[in-house]
């Protein structure tokens, strides 16, 4: 199935797909999935701070103070562990009943639409490591923020032509400090890999950006110059994951929405594990 197949079945949904919901904590109110508490757009009222926890740059809370407070006294809060943002539960009870009985607000079902869309294409390349070949830079590009905003982290995905060397920008707390990292994704056709240039420019963006670390993800992999001209420096600062990391991705993502995974290592562990 191609990737227009797959957008075209995800947008025909009506009804949530039970395969992304699950119930780890044998909740009595049944499956969900857990979202994203907050939102585009910038509304002071919705700015405040909640148990240390701050909606990323050009967000904000979906709730105010006390509504969220009230929705975490119920219990539909989840608080993962070692810093990351707080999620809501949303029951696949309620899902069915509101896409019965309400019409979408303006933008809201393109959103669920792209969403379940790229879910689709988490899930099918767990099942089949090969289709990740098949999937446009771009959409491998928005699949990614999806992915790692499901683990836990605060994504910003750049726009094309203005990404200033970085595709995506990570934000979390790393030992009770707030840290940002950078994803840059080179999705080439093989035998083309990226070389020694491609990570010093790299490398130099996330020096000049000021942020903590960066991830460079080849789906091709690396040519030897570029692994065999990498100083110690450029290791600690610049880690390099292949399309074995990006599946790997893909993996706990998936695992994680169907509820059979919690997160326990801290979310730079989870980015930064088997890179090189």
């Amino acid at each position: 199935m191609s990737v227009q197949e797959t957008r075209r079945t995800a947008e025909r949904r009506s009804v949530p797909n039970s395969d992304f919901y699950g119930n780890h904590d044998n909740d009595s109110r049944g499956p969900y999935l857990l979202a994203d508490l907050t939102v585009h757009g910038a509304r002071p009222l919705l700015q405040y701070d909640w148990r240390g926890h701050l909606p990323p740059n050009g967000r904000h809370w979906r709730f105010t103070l006390e509504r969220a407070q009230a929705e975490d006294a119920d219990g539909r809060i989840v608080w993962p562990a070692h810093g990351s943002r707080p999620r809501l539960k949303r029951y696949i009870s309620e899902q069915q009943e509101t896409l019965r009985d309400q019409d979408d607000a303006p933008g809201a079902s393109v959103e669920r639409a792209l969403r379940s869309m790229l879910q689709a294409l988490a899930q099918e390349i767990v099942r089949s490591p090969d289709y990740l070949m098949h999937v446009e830079w771009r959409d491998l590009e928005r699949l990614l923020g999806e992915v790692l905003s499901g683990l836990g982290f605060d994504v910003l995905v750049t726009r094309p032509g203005r990404d200033g060397g970085f595709d995506l920008e990570l934000r979390c707390a790393e030992a009770g400090q707030p840290v940002i990292y950078l994803v840059e994704i080179k999705h080439w056709k093989a035998p083309s890999r990226p070389g020694p240039h491609i990570l010093e420019r790299f490398f130099e963006v996330v020096m000049v950006y000021g942020a903590s670390r960066g991830l460079l993800l080849s789906s091709s992999g690396y040519s030897v110059p570029a692994l065999s001209g990498r100083t110690e420096i450029a290791r600690q600062l610049v880690r390099l994951g292949d399309a074995d990391k990006i599946v790997a991705l893909c993996q706990s993502y998936v695992r994680h929405t169907l509820g059979a995974w919690t997160p326990t290592d801290a979310l730079p562990n989870i980015l930064f594990a088997d890179t090189f």
